[in-house]
């Protein structure tokens, strides 16, 4: 476990040392070379990671293509998560309709396929900025925290302590604030630390099928799709964000499983 948390928050240091730091040393990641010999160059010192077909530094293009990925994460996870717990809560306190219904809500929104949702929303309103997509992506991935919240707010509802509280005269509304929702925090945040790698992948993904980040702003998905046609002239075209988006999405996942193991014992 101690490993496992130790190479997540490493990987993930490292991510956001490129993310902060890389866009600073590299080069303009739009700038053209002027000499036309400079396109698809190896890497070497001059280019750590090579050139592209448009004769732009790709390291340039991958560190802030990582500034991206990580905003676009942060702010889908940050909103599923804000969703997720408020309706989770609801769904998991209320009695009678009201619970009833919110749990409705949610296996709905768990049986909607959020790729085709994503899709369909994208297809709708074109290409967005990295900020309006994270929010997207946050708006569709708020049912599988609720499914956890709920889930620990009905074990919570029970447990002594609650009991005391309503047994003291604590209002409905207290309970759930200050008994039952700190209890909820652990599986919020081991499912909002998993959620950074899904958020990362479909980022990478749709940008991949030209619906996600807009254009010129780069990403791994985005770059991804510009190395096909040089696969075999210049292979580090594909290598370069094809690494940096298997190590972001390990590191996430690393770190949400030393989470899990820690913060929830009891369902290893």
């Amino acid at each position: 476990m101690k490993s496992q948390r130790g190479w997540g928050i490493l990987l993930l240091g490292l991510l956001v040392l490129l993310a902060v730091i890389g866009p600073w040393v590299a080069p303009d990641w739009h700038a053209m070379s002027d000499a036309l010999t400079d396109a698809l160059l190896p890497p070497s010192r001059a280019h750590w990671f090579g050139t592209d077909q448009l004769r732009r530094d790709v390291f340039a293009r991958l560190a802030y293509g990582a500034r991206v990925s990580l905003v676009v994460a942060t702010i889908a996870v940050t909103v599923a998560a804000i969703l997720g717990t408020m309706i989770g809560l609801a769904a998991g306190t209320a009695v009678g309709w009201i619970g009833a219904t919110v749990q409705r809500c949610i296996n709905v929104g768990l049986a909607l396929p959020r790729v085709i949702v994503l899709l369909v929303v994208l297809a709708a309103v074109g290409l967005l900025s990295p900020v309006a997509l994270g929010i997207i992506l946050g708006g569709t991935g708020w049912p599988a925290v609720a499914r956890l919240v709920r889930g620990e707010a009905l074990r919570l509802r029970e447990a002594p302590f609650v009991v005391a509280a309503h047994a003291l005269g604590a209002t409905p509304g207290r309970v759930v604030w200050r008994e039952i929702l700190p209890g909820t925090m652990p599986a919020v945040l081991v499912a909002t630390t998993l959620g950074l790698a899904d958020a990362i992948l479909l980022e990478a993904g749709l940008s991949f099928i030209g619906v996600g980040v807009k254009a010129p702003i780069p990403s791994w998905g985005g770059m991804i799709l510009e190395a096909r046609e040089q696969l075999t002239n210049a292979p580090w075209l594909l290598i370069a964000p094809c690494l940096a988006l298997g190590l972001a999405t390990s590191a996430a996942t690393l770190l949400g499983e030393a989470l899990r193991t820690s913060l929830q014992p009891d369902t290893r």
